[in-house]
This record gives structure tokens, sequence and C-alpha cells, in this order.
């Protein structure tokens, strides 16, 4: 198995707000009109930014105070539209 290129340090990681792009499932029949219509939902998710390549990106919900991760979300990396830091007392 191929190893990762971690390019987040795992000791300063930061809390991010991402915004990204899902797969999206629309069943049924479909006339081309209405198939061309339909569009991958955007999310955005709050977390820490635990690793990123440029095949996965990480994050984690929750941190412990021994640097523990709980509740991690993998998304793919081409998927992702923006990555924001986020700082207390501060606006997105």
């Amino acid at each position: 198995m191929e190893k990762r290129k971690q390019k987040v340090d795992g000791a300063n990681n930061k809390m991010v707000l991402i915004e990204w792009h899902d797969a999206k499932f629309c069943p049924g029949m479909h006339t081309i009109e209405d198939a061309t219509n339909h569009a991958m939902d955007k999310f955005e998710s709050l977390g820490y930014l635990v690793l990123q390549d440029d095949r996965t990106t990480m994050l984690a919900f929750e941190r412990n105070d021994s640097g523990e991760y709980r509740d991690i979300l993998l998304i793919p990396s081409g998927s992702i539209l923006s990555i924001k830091p986020l700082m207390l007392g501060s606006t997105v």
C-alpha cells in the first residue's frame, strides 16, 4: 500500500471550515433535460484538519487533551472547494 505524504502538522492542526461537493443519487427515470439539471450537493464541515494530501483530506470533529481524535470524516481532496482557517472570536 502506498504511504501518504502528510501535509498538515499534526501537533498544530487548526480548526477549519471546509466547503466541498459530495456525490448525489437521483433515483428514477429522467429525461436528458431533467438529468442535466441535477447538481452535486455542497457541504460545509467544521473540525480539526488532520491530514491533507492529493487524494484525501481528513477532518476530525473532536480532539481530547491527549491529542486523540474522535469522529473522522474523509473527503476526496478533488471535491474540496475551499478550506478556511477558523479562530476564536472571528467570523467566516
